[in-house]
This record gives structure tokens, sequence and C-alpha cells, in this order.
């Protein structure tokens, strides 16, 4: 048993304590097979819902079992199907056009990326059953020279709006479109952003993989093994390092996460002047009429241009905009805490129409700028709860691999286990406005 899988046990077995390291990151292909096997084992941050509670695989049991009062389009969709995709039928959104293998390959980089064992784990037995093989399943991890530009310059867009969407500009957006027109760079956009809303909650609490992936051959056609990971790999592959996970240069085994830095937070009156200069810039990516919006907003005054933007896409902009509403007006959740939240994950991802969302849900909650920007400090005066919370989103938006055990513990002691989920499920719909709303530049409603 190799070193990465003795590591891994440590933290599945369900007699162990939470871990207070986050999962270490496989630096090879072997190591990678060898983790998604044994997270069939893992140890989830909240307790795993009852076998009567709940159906189809983990991620939806757990979102149904902790977020069903929420009442469905829970917004941490794949971007595959339903939610986001383009599957056919009745998930299908006609609207979308872009090939679904094509995606699901974005979906294992942004999952390799964020190192979701989960995600990346059903991402592999998709693309098994779709007919990719393993070689090339490997080079995406390693050797994008086999692919065309334009699936080089996705791939990249897709790593580079995972690991550092703050970074994202005018010339990743003209790269995109010399191979892509508009609404398709509208959809990798969309749907990477929903790829990351979803590693956060999978990955955040850490739901184990299902033991056997062969429900996904229940046409009763042939097809690959998926009862296992842990397949041969070719020599060609077998040692090559990743160029997608977040290791350590010159790293040759599983390390843990090491995140590309993000810069300091601005000060107020820089933070003040981005806003101001986002009231009056264009969006650089299609947006729907108005019309088109209030059919998804369905609630009084014009929709904002977030839904205008997702009702680009009309059946998977009204999943994620009912979820959106949903989570903000069900949950369980004190509304302070939520806008906290969104103000945080907004902060750290240079988000301006996002964060100009969250400055006003605060503001409507009797926040004065004070209290408001102190929320990028240490934020002192709040309840430890609050504190916390703040924390945790801190850390889940800019560096979700780094979480740990030990972090959702330290929720269960002021939440509700339902709260923590709520907790990390804002902090999933904050990783998908943040990323949709801000490479598109909208401007501020």
């Amino acid at each position: 048993m190799t070193p990465l899988i003795l590591s891994t046990l440590l933290f599945v077995s369900g007699d162990t304590p939470p871990a207070e390291a986050p999962k270490l990151v496989p630096a090879t292909r072997v190591e990678e097979k060898e983790a998604m096997e044994a997270h069939k084992k893992a140890r989830p941050r909240l307790p795993a819902p009852p076998e009567s509670e709940g159906r189809g695989v983990n991620n939806a049991r757990f979102r149904q079992y902790y977020l069903g009062h929420l009442g469905g389009g829970f917004g941490t969709g794949t971007g595959t199907g339903g939610a986001g995709g383009n599957r056919t039928g009745a998930g299908r959104d006609p609207s979308m056009t872009l090939d679904n293998t094509f995606k699901v390959k974005l979906f294992w980089i942004a999952s390799r990326a964020n190192n979701c064992y989960y995600c990346l784990g059903h991402q592999e037995q998709k693309l098994a059953v779709a007919g990719v093989a393993d070689d090339e399943i490997a080079a995406l991890d390693t050797d994008w020279s086999r692919f065309t530009e334009a699936e080089k310059t996705a791939f990249a867009f897709t790593k580079k709006l995972t690991q550092t969407p703050h970074l994202i500009g005018d010339a990743d957006l003209a790269a995109m479109k010399k191979h892509y027109k508009p609404n398709e760079v509208l959809e990798i956009v969309v749907t990477v952003a929903g790829y990351n809303a979803t590693n956060r909650w999978t990955d955040g609490l850490n739901i184990p993989a299902e033991a056997s992936g062969q429900f996904r051959r229940e046409d009763g056609k042939e097809g690959p093994d998926l009862s296992k990971f842990t397949t041969p790999t070719s020599a060609k592959f077998k040692d090559i390092v990743s160029l997608v996970a977040p290791l350590p240069e010159k790293c040759v085994k599983g390390s843990p996460p090491v995140w590309p830095a993000r810069p300091a937070l601005e000060d107020r009156a820089t933070v003040e002047a981005h806003l101001k200069a986002a009231k009056d810039r264009q969006a650089v990516l299609p947006v729907a009429d108005a019309k088109a919006a209030a059919e998804l907003w369905k609630a009084d005054g014009a929709a904002p241009q977030w839904v205008r933007l997702l009702a680009v896409f009309p059946r998977s902009g009204e999943t994620r905009v009912s979820g959106m509403k949903n989570a903000a007006e069900k949950g369980l959740l004190p509304a302070r805490v939520q806008a906290e939240i969104a103000w945080t994950a907004a902060r750290v991802d240079r988000a301006w129409y996002a964060l100009a969302v969250a400055k006003a849900r605060l503001k409507a909650l009797g926040f004065t700028d004070d209290q408001i920007f102190a929320l990028d400090g240490d934020a002192k005066d709040l309840p430890e709860s609050e504190r916390l919370a703040i924390a945790f989103a801190r850390k889940l938006s800019m560096a979700p691999a780094t979480v740990s055990d030990t972090d959702v513990e330290g929720l269960r002691k002021h939440f509700k286990d339902k709260e923590v989920a709520e907790i990390v499920h804002n902090v999933c719909n904050a990783a998908f406005l943040n990323r949709v709303t801000e490479t598109a530049r909208l401007p501020l409603d």
C-alpha cells in the first residue's frame, strides 16, 4: 500500500476523531486512483443521512437530507445536467449547445484543481462510460499537447477560473472568443462556476464516494467496469506529476494542498472606487432581455442583472435562480450570517457586482458602512459563531482543499447540522455567483 493511501486511511475510519489536516493532494495518476478508491470509506463531516432518508447518489442524499427544507433548486448542480447542463432528456437545456463529454472534461479539471475526490470520481466514471480512454483522462492532468487549441484554451480557462477567479481578465476572454461564440463562452463560465459550487459542497462536507459506479451501467449495455477506480495505468503516465492539482513545486508524491496566494484585501477607499467604477461598466458576455429575466425572477420589481445573465439559458437558469432565492428566503441560517458570508466570499474573489449585492443585503439588515468593512478584519465585535462562519467562508471560498474536519467541527459547536450545511451551501452559491457575474463584468443594478 502506498504512502498516500496510508495517509488517506487516517481520515476514513469511522472510529477516528476529526482530522486537523486537510486531505492530501495525489501527485500522480496512480495516487489519484488510490485516493478515489479509498474515499469510498471517507468520514463525512456531517453525519451520513439514514439509509431510509433520501435517494440517489451520496451527493443527492446529503442535499435532500440537509437542504430539503429549501424546497429544491439547491444550486449545487454539476453543470452537466439539471442545474447547468445539456444532457438529453428532461434535464437538457436546449439553449446550451456544447458537447457534454467536453464539459465533463472541464468538470474533471475543476475537480482536480480543487482536489475534490468525490466529484473527480464521478467525472472519471462519466468519461469512461463515454468511451474516453484512461490515457486521455491522464493527459487531462499531465499533457495537453494531444488536444486541440480550442480545448487547451478552455482547459486553461477552467483551471484559472477555478483557482484564481480574481485574475480573469480581458485577455482570457479574448482568447476564449477566438474559439467559442459568446454564448458558448458564457455556457463554459456558467458550468465551470457550477462545478466550483459542487466541489465546495461535496468536498466541504467530505461526502464519501459510492461503493461502485455500476449504477451508470443500468441501461444494460456493455461497458467498462466501474466497480473500482484502481484500474491499470499505462507506463507513460504512471509517474508523471499533475499540472492541474494544487501541489507544491517539484513534488513527486502526494502532498498537502498548496494554493495560489490571494493578495491582501484592499482598503476601504479602494473597494469603494471599484464599486463606483462597476456602476457604469458594460457586460462583456450576453445577457437576456428584461422579459426573459422576469420569467425567471418571479418577484416584484425588475430582475437584477445576474438573473438577466442566467436567463440566457432559461431552463438551467431557472433552477439556479430559484435555488439562490430559496436559500435566502427559506433557510434556517440567520439572514445576517448569510449576508456576511456573501460579503466575505465576494471580497476574496474580487467580485465587485456580487460585493455590491452583499453590501445591499447587509445595509437592509441594519449594518452601517463601518460595520460592513469591519468584516474584512477580525470582526471582534461579532459573536463567536459569526466570526467562525466568516473565517470558514473565507477558507472554503479561496482554497476549498485546505478545509479540514476540525473546521466543520468548529461550526457544529455553534450551529445545528442543517445550519452548518447551509453555511457550506451559501459559500457554494457565492462561488458560483462571484465567478459568473465578475467574469461577465456585470454593471451594478
